[in-house]
C-alpha cells in the first residue's frame, strides 16, 4: 500500500496508456482520477500489434498485457483493447474516469500537483501523470522549449471492416492475428485479421483492419486545418472528409491495390468509417519534473509502422510502478528514477521509428 505522503494520482488522458496507468496505480492501492477530453464512445482505430516479447518480472505487466490481449496473440482491434481496459477500470473502486474534460493547464508545488479544465475546475492530487497523446498539454508544461511533436510528412488512413461484408473467397485463406503488407506508388497498405464483435474468430465473424500510409496530401491537410505551421492539430474523421477526397481515395485504391484489399477500402470510404491520422514524431528531452511525469505518446511519439506505441506505453507504466516501489516515501525521487530508466530507451525507439518514416512517409 502507498505511504500517506502520496496516495492520490491525477492522470490526464484516458486512452490506452492512461487507462493502463490508472489500473496499475489503483491495484497498488492508490486513488486515481482519470481526465479524458473525449466522450465515452469507443475509438474507431484499426489494429495494434501486441508483441510477444518476454515478460519482465513485473506482476502488473503480466496482468495488463493479458487484459489488453484477452489471451490473443499479436494483433487486436484498438477498440477491443480500449473496451476491455475501460471495463476493468469501471470495476476498480479506486478509479474515477471523467470524460468530456479538456485540460488546459497543469501545475505543482512542494506538496501537490493539479490539472485545470477548460471550465476552470481544478483537480488536485499528490502527483500527476500526463498520458494525453501527441498534442500533450502536460508535455508543454514539462518542456516549454520543445512543446510540440513534429509532423512526419504523411498521414495514415485507418479503420476496420466486418469480414461478413467481404467475399468469403478473398479472406477465408487469411490467418487470424496476422498482418499483410503491400507497397505501391500510393504508399504502404497494411491489413490484418482480428477477432471481431464479441471476440468472434471464425471466418465471417472477424474484423479486417487496415492502415494506409499516404504521403500525397500534405497541401490538402494544411488547407483543411489538419496542419498549421507544420504542426498537426487533429485527425480527419469520416464526416469531415471532403467528397472530392473520398472520390480520389476510391480511385487511387482501385488503381493500386489488389481486389481483396481494395474491397476493404471501398467499403470504408463509402461508409465514411475511416480516419486520416497525421503521423508525428517526438524525441523527448525530459520525462518528469517534480511531481509530474509523461508517458506514452505524450512522452515519445513515433511512427505507427513500428508497432511499438502500445508496448512502450506499457513499459512506461511498469517503469513508474517499479520506481515507486524503489522510492515509496518520495514521489519526486520515484518519478526521477522513472526518467533515468526510460529516457535513453525511448529516445532510441523514436530514432528507430524515423527510419520507417523515411522509408514509408517521405518517398
Amino acid at each position: 500500500m502507498p505511504q500517506n505522503k502520496f496516495e492520490h494520482a491525477i492522470i490526464v488522458g484516458g486512452s490506452l496508456g492512461g487507462l493502463m496507468m490508472g489500473l496499475a496505480l489503483s491495484r497498488s492501492g492508490y486513488t486515481v482520477t482519470i481526465l479524458e477530453r473525449a466522450d465515452s464512445s469507443l475509438r474507431n482505430g484499426a489494429f495494434i500489434r501486441l508483441h510477444t516479447k518476454p515478460y519482465s518480472n513485473s506482476e502488473i505487466e503480466r496482468e495488463l498485457r493479458h487484459l489488453a490481449s484477452n489471451g490473443n496473440n499479436n494483433v487486436e482491434a484498438w477498440s477491443a483493447i480500449q473496451e476491455r481496459l475501460r471495463n476493468a477500470v469501471a470495476k476498480e473502486r479506486g478509479i474515477t474516469l471523467q470524460h468530456n474534460t479538456r485540460i488546459v493547464s497543469v501545475g505543482q508545488n512542494e506538496s501537490s500537483a493539479w490539472a485545470t479544465s477548460e471550465e476552470e475546475k481544478t483537480f488536485k492530487g499528490d502527483f500527476l501523470i500526463g498520458a494525453d497523446g501527441y498534442r500533450s498539454i502536460v508535455r508543454r508544461y514539462l518542456d516549454p522549449d520543445k512543446p510540440f511533436a513534429d509532423y512526419a510528412g504523411y498521414l495514415v488512413w485507418v479503420g476496420k471492416v466486418g469480414e461478413e461484408l467481404l467475399p468469403k473467397k478473398d479472406w477465408k485463406k487469411r490467418q487470424l492475428s496476422s498482418a499483410y503488407f503491400n507497397n505501391s506508388a500510393a504508399g504502404t497498405l497494411t491489413t490484418a485479421v482480428m477477432p471481431g464483435i464479441e471476440g468472434g474468430t471464425n471466418p465471417g465473424q472477424r474484423w479486417i483492419g487496415f492502415c494506409w500510409f499516404d504521403h500525397s496530401h500534405n497541401q490538402l491537410l494544411s488547407e483543411l486545418g489538419v496542419l498549421k505551421d507544420g504542426v498537426a492539430q487533429h485527425s480527419l474523421y469520416g464526416g469531415d472528409i471532403p467528397d472530392s477526397l473520398l472520390g480520389e481515395l476510391s480511385q487511387t485504391s482501385q488503381a493500386n491495390w489488389n481486389k481483396e484489399d481494395d474491397a476493404i477500402l471501398q467499403i470504408a470510404i463509402k461508409d465514411r468509417s475511416l480516419i486520416g491520422a497525421p503521423v508525428n514524431e517526438y524525441i523527448p528531452n525530459i520525462l518528469s519534473k517534480g511531481r509530474i511525469a509523461i508517458i506514452g505518446d505524450a512522452a515519445h511519439t513515433m511512427s505507427p509502422m513500428t508497432g511499438a506505441g502500445f508496448n512502450d506505453s506499457l513499459d512506461d507504466t511498469v517503469a513508474i510502478m517499479d520506481s515507486i516501489k524503489q522510492y515509496p516515501n518520495s514521489i519526486t525521487k520515484a518519478l526521477g528514477e522513472y526518467q533515468t530508466r526510460r529516457l535513453d530507451v525511448v529516445r532510441q525507439d523514436v530514432l528507430g521509428g524515423q527510419g520507417f518514416n523515411r522509408s514509408y512517409g517521405r518517398l
